[in-house]
């Protein structure tokens, strides 16, 4: 309770030092008044000034990181494209390799089925020219008898046959 009346006491005298100092500062010059106010006009001029600026810094900032970004954007889809494209020349590389084989392959088979049929055709060539040899080496070697009576050997009668 004694402390609300020492802060009564101390009240007027807060309120007599404002009066005081605003008193001051009305007694200024309106010379003085002027310059200060000339000065802060100028002052906030020059930092509107300052202000403008840094603003259009920062939109040309903004701009150009805008173009960064576009210009990364397409580098990364014009890289996308190039990957898909390289994706799909090495797909048709394979595939036209592939083919490649596909038709070595063919004719290989083809190469290897004629010489099968021709080995074959060989084989029994082979065995018609051994046949008709020994048909030869069998008339060549009869002898008169059977020249006289008309008589071949059973390998030429075979012979006669399969002619037919």
């Amino acid at each position: 309770m004694k402390d609300k009346p020492s802060m009564e006491k101390e009240t007027p005298k807060i309120k007599e030092s404002a009066e005081i100092s605003s008193e001051k500062l009305n007694r200024n010059d309106d010379f003085e008044g002027e310059k200060i106010f000339s000065d802060d006009k100028l002052r906030i001029k020059k930092l509107e000034k300052k202000l403008s600026q840094k603003e259009s810094e920062i939109m040309f900032f903004k701009e150009k990181m805008t173009n960064n970004q576009e210009i990364i954007l397409d580098v990364i889809e014009e890289k996308k494209q190039l990957k898909n494209q390289i994706k799909d020349f090495e797909l048709k590389e394979l595939d036209l390799k592939l083919n490649n084989y596909m038709e070595l392959q063919r004719k290989h088979h083809k190469v290897e089925h004629r010489l099968f049929v021709t080995k074959n055709h060989l084989d029994e060539a082979n065995k018609e020219l051994e046949f008709r040899a020994k048909v030869i080496e069998d008339l060549e070697n009869r002898g008169i008898s059977d020249y006289i009576l008309g008589r071949f050997p059973d390998s030429y009668q075979e012979y006669k046959k399969r002619d037919r």
